[in-house]
């Protein structure tokens, strides 16, 4: 996978409500694209045969009852 870039980084952080500061976006993409790759190189063997579960969030996570 190929790194992301300045713009990439900037633009996932916007879309989670994240504000980088211009001085700190080297560092964040220096941090996230190495945990990209050490993601990457999981293998778990079978994993890809595995259904994914759905999220449900209850529609008041505060009050469960």
């Amino acid at each position: 996978m190929a790194d992301l870039t300045d713009a990439e980084i900037l633009t996932l952080a916007r879309a989670a409500g994240v504000t980088i500061p211009p001085e700190l976006v080297a560092e964040v993409g220096y941090s996230l694209n190495g945990l990209l790759e050490a993601l990457d190189n999981i293998d778990l063997p079978g994993l890809e045969a595995i259904e994914p579960l759905p999220i449900i969030i209850p529609p008041n996570p505060g009050n469960l009852s």
